[in-house]
C-alpha cells in the first residue's frame, strides 16, 4: 500500500493551522518510511523557520500518513 505524507503548520496561541495542508507529492511504500519522513520534514520545518519565530507563535508541525486510497 501507498502513503501520502500530509503535514500542518499549527499555532498552539490560537488553536490554528495554515490552510491548505502541505501535501508530498511523492508517495511512500510504506506506513514506516512515511512516519519518518514526517518527523524528519516537520524537524526540517522548524528549523528553517527559526527560534524566535516559533517561540513567538508557538509553532508545531503535526503531520499524517495516509493510505493513497483515502486521499
Amino acid at each position: 500500500m501507498k502513503y501520502f505524507l500530509i503535514l500542518w503548520v499549527c499555532s498552539a496561541i490560537d488553536g490554528s493551522c495554515i490552510t491548505p495542508p502541505i501535501q508530498n507529492p511523492q508517495p511512500f511504500n510504506s506506513h514506516y518510511e512515511c512516519v519518518k519522513a514526517g518527523y524528519l520534514a516537520g524537524s526540517q520545518m522548524i528549523q528553517a523557520m527559526g527560534r524566535d519565530v516559533v517561540e513567538k507563535n508557538r509553532i508545531f508541525v503535526p503531520f499524517n500518513c495516509s493510505p493513497a486510497a483515502s486521499i
